[in-house]
């Protein structure tokens, strides 16, 4: 396992991180739990939850109950987040992480998913109420969570020292949000990354995704989170583990990174088209369209589009992984309102890919009844 300093805190950290968004069953509590522990066992010591990621929280405390019984010889971290723009509702949902994971204190807590900079003026003011739960030692470090652009992360960065920062960062997309990393770096910040592998995009087109190995013995997985191991800016790179093959996959990728060659790096980056900026990353920060359009499940497919060149492939990925039918025409239900365009982390005109699915789908129920 490798370590890093995290920042200036005088913190040590494992690189690869422990997500825990994406338990495959969260009422399987002993696959889960016996997940976190065999991730511990391998060396991570950074596990990153949420108040809202479902039984997370509860999941990482059963855990836990083991694990603080070695935590004085073996150290781990715990990051959490909280959308609260209050001091109340903030202290709420701090007392409430903390009972669900039998903890005293929050290692790094987030000032949770800040979307543009308008967003981050209306949460400044909470900032306050974080630096007293920080006082009176409930939270060691306060961080932030952010799906802005580089330059918007950079001057939200200049207007307040956070210890830490969580932002989306990939192989795929490290143009959209690189201006951010370096803004962090260069304060002195930890900074941790999250969907380092797309979203699951990376895993599933493998081939697609080849120019990110550099070594013939890797898969592109392990290529594409050596290629953030390989970036000194990068504290921990964060990955949603569901399995144990998974772990031992992302475990194989740190324990065998060896550093990569500058010019490799720029190979790398020059091999990545700007059509992979285009790819939904899977946030699901438009999954609150009012007319009740399941918006995350049609951009996840219009990435089957995206990859392939194939209509088809985005309707069977609807059909067969979202169980929505051709006929179940959701789309006409679309009045351009916009909001999901609004919530988007990465700016894709949504409203035209949902025209353009409905389109094609069309096509493809009139093909089917000739």
């Amino acid at each position: 396992m490798i370590y890093k300093q995290y920042g200036k805190t005088g913190v040590t950290v494992s690189a690869l991180g422990f997500g825990g968004m994406r338990f495959k069953d969260q009422n399987d509590v002993d696959q889960c739990t016996g997940l976190v522990r065999a991730a511990y066992d391998a060396g991570i010591t950074y596990f990153d939850t949420a108040i809202g990621y479902g039984k997370s929280e509860e999941l990482f405390g059963v855990a836990f109950k083991d694990m603080l019984k070695t935590r004085t010889e073996r150290p781990f971290y715990v990051s959490t987040k909280t959308f609260a723009g209050d001091e109340s509702t903030l202290r709420k949902e701090l007392e409430t992480s903390l009972k669900r994971m039998g903890l005293d204190y929050i290692d790094f807590y987030h000032v949770w998913c800040v979307l543009s900079p308008d967003a981050w003026k209306g949460r400044r003011p909470v900032v306050k109420a974080f630096e007293k739960i920080r006082d009176e030692g409930l939270v060691k470090h306060v961080c932030v969570s952010t799906h802005m652009t580089g330059r918007e992360i950079e001057g939200m960065l200049g207007d307040y020292d956070f210890a830490g920062i969580l932002l989306g960062y990939s192989a795929m997309n490290f143009a959209y949000r690189d201006a951010g990393v370096e803004a962090a770096a260069k304060r002195g910040m930890g900074v941790v990354v999250m969907n380092p592998l797309g979203g699951g995009l990376i895993p599933q087109h493998p081939d697609r995704f080849s120019f990110v190995k550099t070594r013939p013995d890797e898969t592109a997985v392990e290529g594409a989170l050596r290629f953030l191991f390989n970036d000194p800016r990068i504290t921990v790179t964060l990955v949603g583990l569901s399995d144990t093959d998974q772990l031992a996959e992302a475990v194989r990728a740190v324990d065998g990174f060896t550093p990569i060659p500058e010019e490799r790096v720029g190979a790398i980056r020059d091999g990545i088209k700007a059509s992979f900026n285009e790819l939904c990353t899977g946030c699901r920060y438009c999954d609150e369209c009012p007319e009740g359009i399941p918006v995350p499940k049609y951009m996840d497919a219009y990435n089957q589009y995206l990859l392939s060149g194939k209509p088809v492939d985005s309707i069977n990925r609807l059909n067969w992984h979202w169980g929505i039918k051709p006929e179940d025409d959701y789309l006409s239900r679309c009045v351009e309102c916009g909001a999901c365009e609004a919530a988007c982390t990465q700016h894709l005109p949504i409203i035209e890919r949902l025209k353009r699915i409905r389109e094609e789908t069309a096509a493809y129920l009139a093909s089917q009844k000739k």
